[in-house]
């Protein structure tokens, strides 16, 4: 457990960090939400609030391993969102479906093996706004921060790319030694993209699509101007005269705190009467027809009850999930005993009960003193497995050591069958033949 933990956190941290950049892929969408959708100023923006929702959904992907879990979680989540941002009038419902969406791609950021589809698209979405944005009044101020946020997408994508390549190329891990033509490509690779990331933050992108802008109007222009008659001016069409004076805006006065709070609970009465009657309709079809629709029911069904996959590959020993209160009590005192008792005493020969016990404490300090030996355990390997893998490593020792590995062995496969008795077997080993094989064992 304590070699798991490191790498738990590591992956957390890096789900942690893809949440982050996810946000950064496709920037120009919420920047364009926000400034047409959020209405006021508000204490914390709904465009900072997504990156957290999707940081907490990354926190829940373990308890979320259900795609309804998923899909119930996300929901919640974007509904958080939008209260935290004081997103409370219609308009502003894209305001919940975007921080869904965000809470999703965290849930199951897990899951995902490659990125390079997601950082495609992101930089496809950064090279559509830096041409719209610079068109665009209200969205003008927002083209500096686009192109350092591109850039740096850019630069991610490019070490994303670049690693997976060389790990594909390659065939080893991490800290392997990479050949001479792998490396070479790597600079040219990391040079290359850098460059074009330091172009684009020089504008180059913003003066490509003016340029693309102006050519493309200046060749519609062309057109029309070539299919239309040049010689006739069109005449000119006068404004009526006003006939009378505009009246003036009515005055309007913010509702009331009870006029909100009714407000509010009449759409929470209505969403709630609705998704009753969308229930016990859907139910009714369901149990009363047939065919395509009961089929596509039932697909939907099995997709919402689908489990995520689990990373942990790593060998157990056994699983117990029967619950009695006798064994919780006697759980609790053990817990107890184990705590208020020294690490030295607690796993000692003399406290084993039983051929079972002495058995699993044979099997325990047999991976002890061969792991002080030198040998390197790897956990996701079962008992047979890890015995021929230790006589493996006997085998490629020294040779003055082999004659004094003979005995051993054959007092190890003894081990291995003692210990597949005690965990699968209906009865356990005698004690006094574990007795006689821990002193050939010599532990």
């Amino acid at each position: 457990m304590k070699l798991q933990a490191p790498e738990h956190l590591k992956s957390t941290h890096r789900l942690l960090l893809n949440s982050i950049v996810e946000w950064l892929l496709f920037l120009p969408v919420w920047i364009v939400l926000q400034k047409y959708l959020q209405s006021g100023v508000t204490a914390l923006p709904w465009m900072y609030t997504l990156p957290l929702i999707s940081m907490a959904g990354v926190m829940l992907r373990q308890s979320c391993n259900r795609k309804w879990k998923q899909l119930l979680a996300a929901l919640l989540l974007g509904v958080l969102a939008g209260i935290l941002a004081g997103a409370f009038s219609l308009r502003e419902i894209p305001l919940y479906a975007g921080a869904i969406i965000s809470a999703y791609l965290g849930i199951t950021a897990g899951g995902r093996s490659s990125r390079l589809r997601i950082y495609t698209a992101g930089i496809a979405v950064y090279f559509v706004a830096t041409i719209a944005f610079a068109r665009i009044p209200l969205l003008q101020p927002s083209v500096a921060v686009l192109t350092w946020s591109g850039s740096l997408c850019l630069i991610l994508a490019l070490l994303d790319s670049n690693t997976s390549h060389l790990h594909y190329s390659s065939f080893t891990g991490d800290g392997s030694p990479l050949p001479r033509g792998i490396r070479r490509h790597n600079r040219l690779f990391v040079l290359l993209f850098i460059a074009v990331a330091a172009l684009l933050a020089a504008g180059a992108g913003r003066a490509l699509g003016l340029f693309l802008w102006h050519a493309a109007q200046a060749f519609f222009g062309w057109v029309s101007r070539l299919f239309s008659d040049s010689s006739k001016p069109e005449p000119q069409q006068e404004a009526p005269p006003q006939v009378m004076p505009e009246m003036p805006p009515a005055e309007t006065h913010e509702p009331g705190l009870l006029a909100m709070i009714l407000n509010a609970a009449f759409y929470a009465i209505g969403a709630a009467a609705l998704i009753v009657i969308l229930y016990f309709g859907l139910r009714w079809l369901y149990r009363n027809s047939g065919g395509v629709w009961r089929k596509f029911i039932d697909s939907l069904l099995s997709l919402l009850r689908r489990e995520s996959p689990q990373n942990n590959t790593a060998y157990q020993d056994e699983e117990k999930s029967i619950f009695t209160w006798e064994k919780t009590v006697q759980g609790v005192r053990e817990y107890w005993r184990s705590r208020t008792t020294s690490a030295s005493r607690r796993d000692r020969w003399e406290g084993m009960n039983g051929g079972r016990e002495q058995t699993r404490w044979l099997y325990r300090h047999w991976l002890k003193n061969k792991r002080a030996q030198g040998y390197l355990q790897r956990s996701y390997l079962t008992p047979q497995e890890t015995t021929v893998d230790i006589a493996e490593w006997n085998e490629s020792r020294k040779p003055q050591r082999k004659a004094q590995e003979t005995a051993p062995d054959a007092s190890s496969a003894q081990l291995l069958r003692f210990y597949n008795q005690a965990r699968y077997g209906g009865t356990e080993p005698s004690e006094a033949e574990v007795r006689q094989l821990k002193e050939r064992l010599k532990l």
